[in-house]
């Protein structure tokens, strides 16, 4: 059985936090995307981030600050 995490308890690690900083400068100012979405996933605790003019990229970031396509 998983725990359910609180609100306050939902936060992002620092090599998330770097990567994500990372991607979205790449994406708006290097590739000129639009970022729709940014959001912590609750269940697997990754950073899900969906870009693209037709909101074609899917992108997620894990704990450890790797990248999911």
């Amino acid at each position: 059985m998983t725990k359910k995490l609180r609100d306050d308890e939902l936060q992002p690690t620092a090599e998330q936090l770097q990567c994500l900083y990372r991607l979205c400068h790449q994406l708006i100012n290097v590739m000129f995307q639009p970022i729709h979405i940014v959001r912590l996933d609750e269940r697997s605790l990754n950073i899900f981030i969906l870009p693209g003019q037709n909101q074609e990229i899917e992108l997620e970031i894990t704990p450890d600050g790797s990248t999911e396509l």
